[in-house]
């Protein structure tokens, strides 16, 4: 069990639950200095240890309505305090992989293994390939995946949306957003898991509009056929919503490759480089993205330049 900090320095198993107590106590008003000396720390160790924590939570887990990349401060951590601490029943230390780079996206042949490991390993092999495909041409959050409905991708004829939208009841951030199925790949997924529904009963009407499918089922069902459950929690005014049961599939998935570091965030990153390497404004990935502040979107994208030979190769 290993928890990794803002510089990469690992904190062994003997600190993780002394992390977490930290974490709970700053959640719930105490300072820094206030926590370090009560647990014979420095204030910057105990900030440098919750925010690492945090951090963890949003990248691993997933905060609901937090940015997975964002840095955390003390004041973000406790407006979403009841999201922290729902992904911190979620979190297993032991499962956290080593760090990739900072920047790191995932490759061709790196997304080819994790569908070839999935249709080896999984109970529900065409869905799981599905939504992994789905994660990767769309770079939407598994929270707005789970929400999909099946009229959010087919048209009533029954032919793909290739361009659709994001509804707001569907979008973390309640904002409308455009929502594109233009890979071959990821809709060639998407039918051969709907054509297992039609043929297990899942979700069907007797119409012949949608394939035959009920246009407000959820895209994404389990394996007995039901809307994947979503939690919700209310505090004062805000609603927090989770659903652990597709978090829990994306980190089998991932688990399954054997590519430590790889996590949902590091679709939504793959996808901001290869939109950025196309011409792409940061607004544009923004949007697509559902990110409404810059930096967020350039924490997504390469810090370093690349090497001057890199760039004037083949420029001919």
């Amino acid at each position: 069990m290993a928890l990794y900090n803002s510089g990469g320095a690992i904190m062994k198993n003997d600190s993780v639950a002394k992390s977490i107590e930290m974490f709970k106590a700053v959640l719930d008003g105490k300072t820094y200095e206030t926590v370090g000396k009560t647990s014979g720390m420095t204030r910057s160790a105990v900030e440098q240890r919750v925010k690492a924590l945090a951090r963890d939570l949003q990248m691993v887990v997933g905060v609901e309505g937090v940015d997975e990349d964002v840095m955390p401060t003390v004041e973000s951590m406790r407006t979403w305090k009841a999201s922290y601490l729902e992904a911190l029943e979620h979190y297993q230390p032991e499962r956290v992989p080593g760090r990739r780079g900072r920047n790191a996206a995932v490759t061709e042949k790196e997304i080819d293994l994790a569908i070839e490991r999935t249709r080896q390993m999984s109970n529900c092999k065409s869905r799981d390939v599905a939504l992994l495909l789905v994660l990767f041409a769309t770079a939407a959050k598994p929270l707005e995946i789970a929400r999909l409905q099946v009229c959010d991708y087919l048209r009533a004829d029954g032919s793909v949306r290739k361009e659709s939208r994001m509804r707001p009841e569907v979008a973390v951030n309640g904002k409308a957003r455009p929502l594109f199925f233009a890979s071959a790949k990821a809709n060639a997924a998407i039918d051969a898991y709907l054509d297992e529904r039609l043929q297990r009963g899942h979700g069907v009407t007797k119409a012949a509009s949608y394939r035959g499918l009920e246009p407000v089922s959820r895209l994404f069902l389990t394996n007995e056929g039901n809307a994947m459950p979503i939690r919700i929690r209310q505090k004062g005014h805000q609603r927090h919503y989770h659903c652990g049961m597709i978090l829990d599939i994306y980190r089998k998935i991932f688990a399954r490759t054997g590519m430590k570091g790889v996590s949902a965030l590091s679709a939504r990153r793959t996808v901001a480089q290869k939109l950025k390497e196309r011409g792409t404004d940061d607004e544009d990935i923004g949007l697509i993205l559902g990110l409404k502040e810059k930096n967020s979107v350039r924490n997504l994208l390469p810090s370093e330049p690349q090497p001057l030979k890199a760039v004037v190769k083949e420029l001919v």
